[in-house]
């Protein structure tokens, strides 16, 4: 009866639910297959991804990552002077010295999930890989273990294959790594603009100061303009400073959201105080010119190479005294020639520790990115007066007492050649002693002098003290007592601290000591001294040098407030003019020159003509009050004698005349007749050593008539807003 019941219309039904359930079927074979193919690729990309990992070992470092800047410090080896950076400036420092709070800032601006994330954002690389794909060039979306792994150990190359390996390198670094050593590993290397690689060298670009002193806005700052330097930092261009103020409000609310920061210390921070861009190598300015010497130094006596010196990160102590260096510049400031004429007026100074060889400052120019030349160790100009001491020297080597009298007039004739010699406008001195000839710097009586032991001598005794044989112009004319010998002015500041140390040479060098950034110990410096000129001989020329400063040519060096001895030097046509001198402890020269060092410096600053005694016995005389400030006062030893005459000796010496002034035709600048001498070889730096004939020194124009034992009056310090005492050649003295 039921089955009588079903309808044609139910059976339809029924037939129709054949082809549905087959359908069905189809569509879960199809599900199953796509699902089995599914999971097919996940296992195969788990595949590779584990032989991918299997196979690849964490690279070494590349090279730029592990590069450090190489500073050069102070004597103290803890004040930095300069740095060699090669372009990347970079110092890397321990986390612990990093704040806590910049930290948070970094991790606020760049990876919120540092500590919690396995190395890698799946997300936020799977962004960059689509945009890369997209054609929009390797995107971010990168961890900082990512991006740590790409500044450390790989290149900037903007491929897939090089993304794939970044991810695969980094969750390894993840798991061999505690994440501290990674974020201080990051620190170091990323860039922060301004040159600078690393969180401590940018702490110093952008603000001047240690890391370890950063405030929370000043490290919400730095941690933010990693992500685009060229955006954020506001003196880079014009629109930054707003889009700064945007990241470092973004970087304090992210730290705030963290937890990290308290909202209401967040009220009230914003953007920091940068400091406007600093030079970030070492060829600037003054300090230029040490940091080449240095360089110099390290390639030479150390066998160091270029690479090393710029990445090596070696810490580098000089022998430049802090206090030395400021002395140098606040007296080349103070007393260098100014007005008409003075433009190209080069002034140079620089001081040796006697017994030593350490060089404790150095000024050989004012910028070395505009002159590459330094005046303190490769100018060559003629030496002038500052050879008499060195033909005295030699002089009392032969048995000559420093109190042996000699008459000075002017002019006279020596040697078959009959090369007449002129006092400095003309002056003649009557009968004088050899300390009192050289305080007043007159040239008949150190030519007859010269004449009487043999200009070899003089020559030898130069060497002596250390001026390089093969010092341009060093030869064994008779007038080489007046200084026709080029020399560097570092070389003659040395050959006057062998005066100092009473005949012990050094050789001069400028570094103490290096070490590499692990602070390993590499290179100790060890002086290199001789007994090169006999003591008693060095201590005699000593004390006749202190009348120079005491009543002769040096007297506008002023003051010091202790014992002091000294040599003014002006070359022919004064193209040079120059002041050495020591106490003690200390040698230190000057040299000043005009253009390329053959221009003469007559009729500017308001002088008819520059000579040794007028503006570089200031300029020395200012930096030895300065640099010895502090130091305890020495007295030098007393003079020696030969057996000759001596200071409680009578002597039959008459009272000296006033010096007279012949009918010389020139009463301006020193004189001499033409000789057959071959002039001084031209050097090819800039200035070239002076090519004029040997030349008489200027000398003072108010000699002091000496009584029989003639003693040092009390010199006074100068006032620059008053005319100084007659310097080197009677010239007026400047007023500063």
């Amino acid at each position: 009866m039921s089955r009588s019941s079903t309808t044609p219309k139910s059976r339809r039904s029924a037939t129709r639910r054949k082809p549905r359930t087959g359908r069905r079927g189809v569509v879960r074979r199809v599900l199953l297959w796509l699902t089995g193919l599914g999971l097919l690729a996940i296992l195969l990309v788990v595949g590779v991804f584990a032989w991918a990992y299997a196979r690849t070992d964490v690279p070494q470092p590349n090279d730029f990552a592990e590069a450090q800047s190489s500073i050069l410090y102070y004597a103290d080896g803890e004040t930095e002077l300069a740095r060699f950076t090669g372009g990347y400036d970079r110092e890397s420092v321990p986390l612990s010295e990093v704040p806590e709070h910049v930290r948070d800032a970094m991790l606020a601006a760049e990876d919120r999930s540092f500590y919690e994330n396995e190395g890698v954002s799946i997300t936020g690389t799977a962004r960059g890989a689509w945009r890369t794909l997209t054609g929009d060039g390797l995107q971010g979306g990168s961890t900082i273990t990512q991006q740590y792994v790409k500044n450390y150990y790989l290149t900037a190359d903007q491929t897939l294959q090089r993304k794939f390996t970044e991810i695969i390198i980094a969750i390894k670094i993840d798991n061999e790594l505690a994440k501290d050593q990674v974020l201080e590993n990051y620190l170091n290397t990323i860039y922060f603009g301004r040159g600078a690689y690393g969180i401590q060298t940018a702490s110093q670009a952008y603000f001047g100061k240690d890391v370890s002193e950063l405030d929370v806005e000043e490290g919400a700052f730095l941690t933010g303009v990693t992500n685009a330097p060229s955006l954020f930092d506001p003196d880079y261009a014009e629109g930054n400073e707003q889009r700064a103020q945007d990241r470092v409000a973004y970087v304090l609310d992210g730290m705030v959201e963290e937890g990290w920061l308290d909202a209401a210390e967040r009220e009230g921070m914003g953007m920091p105080e940068v400091q406007e861009p600093q030079p970030s190598t070492a060829a600037q300015g003054v300090e230029g010119y040490i940091a080449q010497e240095a360089r110099e130094e390290l390639k030479e006596v150390l066998g160091v190479e270029d690479a090393e010196i710029d990445g090596g990160g070696l810490r580098v102590t000089t022998t430049i005294v802090q206090q030395h260096q400021r002395a140098a510049g606040e007296a080349v400031e103070l007393y260098r020639p100014t007005g008409e004429g003075t433009d190209d007026i080069t002034v140079a100074l620089t001081s040796v520790r006697p017994g030593d060889g350490a060089i404790t400052a150095m000024y050989g120019g004012d910028d070395y990115q505009q002159t590459q030349l330094n005046s303190a160790t490769e100018a060559r100009v003629q030496a002038g007066s500052l050879f008499k001491p060195i033909t005295l020297l030699a002089a009392v080597e032969e048995g000559v007492d420093t109190l042996q009298t000699y008459e000075g007039p002017t002019p006279m004739t020596f040697g078959e050649d009959a090369t007449e010699v002129n006092n400095f406008r003309d002056l003649s001195f009557g009968v004088i002693d050899l300390r009192v000839a050289l305080a007043e710097s007159v040239n008949t009586i150190y030519v007859q002098l010269n004449e009487e032991i043999g200009p070899e001598r003089t020559r030898q005794a130069a060497v002596d003290l250390g001026l390089p044989d093969d010092t341009p112009g060093l030869d064994t004319d008779l007038t080489n007592v007046l200084g026709t010998a080029s020399p560097t002015l570092i070389q003659m500041t040395n050959a006057y601290a062998t005066l100092a140390a009473e005949g012990e040479r050094a050789t001069p060098y400028l570094i103490r000591q290096v070490e590499t950034v692990t602070g390993e110990t590499t290179y100790e410096a060890e002086p290199e001294t001789d007994q090169a000129v006999d003591r008693d001989a060095a201590v005699d020329v000593t004390d006749a040098m202190t009348y120079v400063v005491g009543q002769g040519s040096g007297m506008a060096a002023g003051d010091l407030g202790r014992p002091a001895a000294g040599k003014s030097g002006t070359s022919e046509r004064n193209v040079s003019a120059w002041f050495d001198g020591f106490v003690p402890q200390l040698a230190a020269g000057v040299v000043m020159y005009k253009g390329d060092g053959t221009v003469p410096m007559q009729d500017v600053a308001g002088l008819d003509q520059i000579t040794g005694g007028t503006f570089p016995a200031q300029v020395w005389g200012e930096f030895m009050r300065v640099a010895m400030e502090g130091e305890e006062v020495l007295e030098f030893s007393p003079r020696v004698g030969t057996g000759g005459p001596t200071d409680d000796t009578p002597t039959t010496q008459e009272p000296a005349p006033e010096p007279t002034t012949t009918e010389a035709t020139t009463t301006e600048e020193p004189t001499e007749t033409t000789t057959t001498e071959e002039p001084t070889e031209t050097t090819t730096s800039e200035p070239p050593t002076t090519t004029q004939p040997s030349s008489p020194e200027p000398t003072t124009g108010e000699p002091t008539t000496p009584a029989p034992t003639p003693t040092t009056p009390e010199p006074t310090t100068p006032d620059p807003s008053q005319p100084e005492p007659p310097g080197d050649d009677t010239a007026p003295a400047p007023t500063g």
